[in-house]
């Protein structure tokens, strides 16, 4: 895999950054998401300190993606169940089929 170098802005500081071709664009709408965040946190409750608004999205961004690995994690589990449910469906319609057929 390729890596690029970029430049991103969080916040009006500039990181240079080192990451996959692959990544890039997903690396981009995520500071965009981030700069977003940061201007509605200073416009909803006029708070300048850098470090406060950073605080408060990063702790919104990640309750966010806490709950949908959670969610995502419950689903799983139940794909798990169902599968295993089929299977035995499986298993049990083979041995009626064999149990049929050796009559």
């Amino acid at each position: 895999m390729s890596e690029v170098n970029i430049k991103v802005e969080i916040a009006g500081s500039f990181y240079p950054l080192k990451v996959n071709a692959d990544d890039e664009q997903n690396i981009k709408e995520v500071v965009s998401l981030i700069n977003t965040k940061i201007a509605e946190f200073e416009k909803t409750y006029a708070v300048r300190d850098k470090k406060d608004v950073l605080s408060m999205v990063m702790l919104q961004l990640v309750a966010q993606l806490y709950k949908k690995a959670n969610s995502a994690e419950a689903e799983l589990s139940n794909l798990k169940t169902l599968f295993t449910d089929v299977e035995e469906m499986l298993k049990q319609h083979n041995q009626n089929i064999e149990n049929f057929s050796g009559e």
